[in-house]
This record gives structure tokens, C-alpha cells and sequence, in this order.
């Protein structure tokens, strides 16, 4: 009943392709951080299918991959963690998705809301994201109370939150430790996913259901759409400009990331 949440990935030098990447990066600590930093920065957070044009929303693999691969658009972490975890897998790694509190700005614990992966590699357990649509590390973050590191000129730390949960934090512009998201190391099959999915996909109160969200890392910065308004984030500088219709969100979305072809139901 479950088989297509668990299939390998159809064709790996195209998935590898897609993300900028012309060989499959060796299974260390380096590779995956390579890995971590070509999906970020070729492959878009987005939550279009909910938002705006309404469609359903698949975590089966086949699916995933013909719409992330094959025609070149984004998704969000139920998509995104769901297909990045299938790539280390068939790529040799010792990978699993886990479940996530999203604990940024809150004052409470809220309910799992968010999917990301675990890896297992020399020993040591590591934190990574391809699919989180707030400030993520742009590589892998080992998994041990206090420890932290500097990715890409973020600083982010892993602190132990009680006996099963860990808090993933990262240091502001000024100083101060935000904590982002919980998670615990739990494995999770796909197929556990598939309400939190549907919740997210139609529920009217859904952030994605609610709001427009396209983000992309680069090089220098960041690009980003939250509703009627697209950011470029370079250098340290940003730049607004208000969407004035749909039009011009479907020139924005072709031109800085690459998402076109896209039709209503």
C-alpha cells in the first residue's frame, strides 16, 4: 500500500543534475554538507501547490521526483526532507526523516509540524534540513549538547532539551541565541508523514495554506516571496519590491527560480 513512498529514486544523475552536481559526492561529513548546500541553492522552498493553486499535495517518490526533478519546481519539508532522505539513502548513506517542532518566535511547545532528516555517519548522529522555509544551516550539524558550528557564516548549535528532544538554535546579527526547531532522532517511515502532510495541505488555518512562501538560498544572500512581496537578500543589502498580480508573481517565480508552467487546477 506504501511502496511508492519508499521507492529508490528514478534516476539519480538526473536528481544529482538538478542540484547542480555532475558526480555524487563522496559518503563523508564533506560530501554531505555538499549535498546539504547544492539542494539548498538549486532547489526553492515553496509552498505554490497549497497556496495558490490549489492542488494535491504527494509524498509518493515518483511524484515527488517528476515534480522537483523532472519539471523543476520546489515543495516544502513534507517534499523536500522526503526526497532529499531518499537521495542519501540510495546514495549509501545511513539516513532516516524525523519529526520536528517548529519553536521559532513561540512561547509553547507546538505540535510536530515539520519533517527533517538524521544521518548517521562515522559514529556520530547529524542534523540536516533541505526543506525549512525559516533560517536553516547550510550544511550538517553534529548531534551533542552544546555543540555548534559556523556554516556559511551562520552560527548554529545543537543543545539537549530533555531525555528525547533536541533544540537547533542558531546566534543573530546581534548576538542573540534564536532558538528554530526541536526535533528528536526517532526513525520515521514515510508513510507517518502522511497526516501531518494533509493537515498542512488543507487545513484553512495552514500557514501554507494561508500565505504565499517561495525561498531560495545563493550564494550571496537569499531570495524570498511571502505573499505580495519578493526580497533579495545580497551582500548584506536587501531590496523589496511589491507583486503587483499573478502575472507578475509568474515572472518573478520564472526568472529568479526557474518555476514556470504552472497551471491551476
Amino acid at each position: 500500500m506504501y511502496e511508492t513512498l519508499n521507492q529508490p529514486i528514478p534516476d539519480l544523475s538526473e536528481y544529482l543534475s538538478r542540484i547542480g552536481l555532475s558526480v555524487a559526492p563522496s559518503v563523508t561529513f564533506a560530501g554531505l554538507n555538499a549535498l546539504i548546500w547544492a539542494h539548498q541553492t538549486h532547489i526553492p522552498f515553496e509552498d505554490l501547490n497549497t497556496s495558490w493553486l490549489h492542488i494535491p499535495v504527494s509524498l509518493e517518490i515518483p511524484d515527488l521526483y517528476d515534480k522537483v526533478v523532472v519539471r523543476r519546481r520546489g515543495g516544502y519539508c513534507y517534499e523536500l526532507n522526503a526526497l532529499f532522505t531518499r537521495l542519501l539513502l540510495d546514495l549509501g548513506f545511513d539516513a532516516r526523516s524525523v519529526f520536528c517542532r517548529v519553536v521559532r518566535g513561540r512561547d509553547f511547545l507546538p505540535p510536530c509540524a515539520h519533517r527533517a532528516v538524521v544521518v548517521a555517519l562515522g559514529g556520530k548522529l547529524y542534523f540536516c534540513d533541505v526543506g525549512f522555509g525559516g533560517p536553516m544551516p547550510a550544511g550538517a550539524l553534529e548531534i551533542a549538547d552544546g555543540v555548534g558550528r559556523d556554516v556559511r557564516g551562520e552560527y548554529f548549535r545543537i543543545d539537549r532539551f530533555d531525555d528525547y528532544w533536541w533544540t537547533v538554535s542558531r546566534i543573530t546579527s546581534t548576538g542573540a541565541r534564536e532558538a528554530v526547531l526541536q526535533f528528536n532522532t526517532f526513525p520515521q517511515t514515510p508513510q507517518e508523514f502522511i497526516a501531518a502532510n494533509m493537515k498542512s495541505a488543507i487545513d484553512p488555518e495552514s500557514i501554507f495554506v494561508k500565505n504565499v512562501l517561495v525561498n531560495l538560498r545563493t550564494a550571496d544572500g537569499a531570495l524570498s516571496v511571502t505573499d505580495d512581496v519578493f526580497t533579495v537578500r545580497r551582500n548584506g543589502a536587501t531590496r523589496t519590491e511589491r507583486i503587483r498580480d499573478d502575472q507578475a508573481l509568474r515572472g518573478i517565480l520564472k526568472e529568479y527560480f526557474g518555476i514556470g508552467g504552472l497551471q491551476e487546477a
